[in-house]
């Protein structure tokens, strides 16, 4: 037996002797008294107050240097650590508001060989675990830690920060799948029956190589992350006796139908589940920036958005009920009734960002749309900007069916900065929900927020379509007791961002260099600090530094709500992304009505979003022909029809004109 074996053996010995009760197959059962999802919820939030959090937020550069970043966690304290980008590590800084943000510089690049970078990822979350630990299981052993959760990564796909991440800060092993990127296709693909076995069978090993029961829920392995680029749609073979059926209706079901590969996955032959999960896929930063929240960000407010009747089984799924139970945990809860939460009173609160830690939202629709009260419809489009990192129960059919594609209704949420996500992938039927109350009950008992959004009873607790993306162990529990406490950040000479801001202004006014300024802007960005930001941006649009600031400061002045400063700015950036795109249209769209600036008019002309951009051409056209004229519309609708390659919209776009 391999040295790394041996110690999981004497783990697995120690659990089972601190146990209850054990079922006749060996499987762990949780303590009567114990509810098993309230008792893994303990656990992680016991293994989290294990480490002091370190008040700081470090930055790096690139992939390896991240991996060296998380090494150098301790017994003395652990810390966010995100690659830097312009809009995931931002957001993160204003939702933690850590007392410093260091950068680092690189240390090389990642082996180029998949089995190196396996070895080199595996050392390094061994040593954030514990310090001088080779493995995972011998950090496991000196921290006196059994783990409660596995992680299946692949090495050659950007998530495996995530899983790094995970595996490090929840204590939970890792196991590489595979050395060929998408060996399980794509997020919004289909796995056949032969890949789902495999993915299946990959994760039982993952369990079994613990050396831990693992066969029930209750026993020590009870969740699982898969961290890659996934197909979130199986056909796995199914006896009928585990199919849901849904006879009559509208959307009545089909043997063979496809369900949610999270929520198939982790069952025994006969549909029982043995452990709960969720997915992470995406580029790396974003895959960091997920794993991070889970781990550091604080959870305080909760916004919640009720566009159901109150009649029949619409009332059991309202969100009026789920309000008292939250803020009795501590929570700063807003809620839009029916009669506030049509589309045009939805774009309103667009304007500037949801500023919240969680969303709640009963809604209904399609992939690309989603409905709100009164009849009316939203579309990807009208997906909100976080102003911080935010959980999302978003109550809908489709919205995770293609969640690659930011056109989506979940695609548009996670590169919006949602960090956990329950959805489903297909049709689930209502019932195939949990009330919100029920799930906010069930978090204010420390059950992690995936957990507490899934369905355990009744023909919807089989294999079904509904999934999170995100950390399964992610907890959102009672706002004032899941606040990590905090210990100063080493004097260790690291200059913080905000100083060397400082000194890039300085630079300016000294020797009248206007690159410092886009340093500058690009730092206090980072800082989380809008308001200097917005300072910097004023000083720079005479300079030739202005296209780069502008970059910088469009955040600050979308959360401004300030549309002719934005619109000012937005003109100056080149090829501006889908995501300052969406700030630009959602600070306009409120005020088309009766807005006459021409200027802003004709930008929003030229920045229509999407594959489909006839939604954005409704909502433009009356205000363009009345201030534009019907010639220049003509013109925004030739340009929008050059860009498209698929007949159908082009047609709709001719019916605009």
């Amino acid at each position: 037996m391999a040295s790394s074996q041996r110690v999981l053996a004497r783990v697995a010995l120690a659990f089972v002797a601190t146990t209850a009760a054990v079922a006749q197959d060996g499987a762990q059962v949780a303590a009567p008294e114990t509810p098993w999802p309230i008792a893994l919820g303990h656990r992680t939030v016991g293994f989290e107050r294990a480490w002091p959090v370190v008040d700081q937020v470090v930055l790096v550069p690139d992939e390896r240097t991240y991996l060296d970043e998380l090494s150098r966690w301790s017994e003395k304290g652990r810390w966010p650590v995100l690659i830097e980008d312009g809009f995931f590590a931002p957001l993160f800084v204003r939702g933690f508001a850590p007392a410093r943000v260091v950068r680092r510089a690189s240390v090389g690049a990642m082996p180029a060989d998949t089995a190196e970078r396996e070895a080199l990822i595996a050392r390094c979350v061994a040593e954030a675990v514990a310090d001088g630990a080779a493995t995972l299981a011998e950090a496991a052993a000196k921290r006196s830690w059994t783990p409660s959760m596995v992680v299946l990564a692949n090495a050659a796909d950007p998530a495996w920060t995530a899983a790094a991440a995970l595996s490090a800060g929840r204590g939970a092993p890792i196991r590489f799948t595979g050395r060929e990127p998408r060996n399980y296709a794509g997020p919004s693909d289909t796995l056949d029956l032969d890949a789902f076995r495999r993915l299946s069978s990959e994760l039982e090993r993952a369990a079994d190589t613990t050396g831990l029961p693992w066969k029930g829920l209750g026993d020590a392995i009870d969740a699982f992350v898969v961290c890659q680029d996934v197909a979130l749609k199986s056909a796995p073979a199914m006896p009928a006796s585990e199919q849901v059926t849904v006879a009559q209706g509208p959307l009545p079901t089909r043997a063979g139908d496809p369900v949610s590969t999270v929520n198939a996955l982790a069952r025994h032959a006969d549909g029982v589940p043995w452990a709960i999960g969720g997915a992470i896929f995406g580029d790396a930063r974003r895959s960091a920036y997920v794993a991070m929240c889970s781990l550091f960000m604080p959870r305080r407010t909760a916004w919640m958005f009720d566009t159901y009747d109150d009649g029949g089984g619409w009332k059991d799924y309202s969100l009026e009920t789920a309000v008292p139970v939250l803020e009795r945990q501590g929570f700063v809860v807003r809620r839009w009734s029916r009669e506030q939460s049509t589309l045009t009173a939805w774009r309103p609160v667009l304007m500037g960002g949801f500023d919240c830690d969680a969303l709640f939202v009963n809604s209904h629709g399609m992939p690309f749309e989603f409905g709100l009260a009164s009849g009316t419809t939203a579309n990807g489009g009208d997906v909100p900007h976080f102003d911080r990192p935010a959980i999302v129960h978003f109550l809908h059919s489709f919205s995770l069916n293609t969640p690659d594609n930011p056109d989506s209704v979940g695609g548009r949420f996670l590169e919006h900065g949602a960090y956990a996500y329950h959805g489903s992938v297909l049709e689930p039927y209502l019932v195939g929900f949990v009330p919100p109350k029920s799930i906010v009950e069930r978090t204010g008992f420390v059950i992690p927020f995936l957990l507490a959004s899934r369905v355990y009873e009744g023909p919807f607790a089989r294999p079904w379509r509904t999934m999170g993306y995100g950390d399964p162990l992610c907890v959102f529990g009672p706002a004032e007791k899941m606040l990590l406490p905090r210990v100063p950040a080493p004097e260790d000479g690291t200059a913080a961002l905000r100083e060397s801001a400082a000194k890039a202004l300085a630079r300016f006014r000294d020797a009248k260099d206007a690159a410092a300024l886009a340093e500058a802007a690009r730092d206090l960005s980072l800082s989380g600090d809008d308001e200097k930001v917005r300072a910097v941006w004023a000083l720079a649009k005479p300079t030739d530094a202005a296209p780069e600031v502008a970059r910088h400061a469009l955040g600050a002045l979308f959360r401004k709500r300030d549309l002719t400063a934005f619109a000012e700015a937005f003109a100056r950036v080149d090829t501006p992304t889908l995501s300052e795109k969406d700030m630009l249209w959602h600070l306009a769209m409120p005020r088309l009505g009766s807005f006459d600036d021409a200027r802003v008019l004709a930008l929003l002309g030229r920045n229509l979003r999407g594959w489909d951009p006839t939604n954005d051409l409704k909502t433009l056209k009356d205000a363009a022909v009345r201030v534009l004229g019907a010639r220049a519309w003509q013109s925004v609708c030739d340009g929008a029809a050059a860009r498209i390659t698929d007949a159908g919209v082009k047609a709709k776009v001719d019916g605009l004109r």
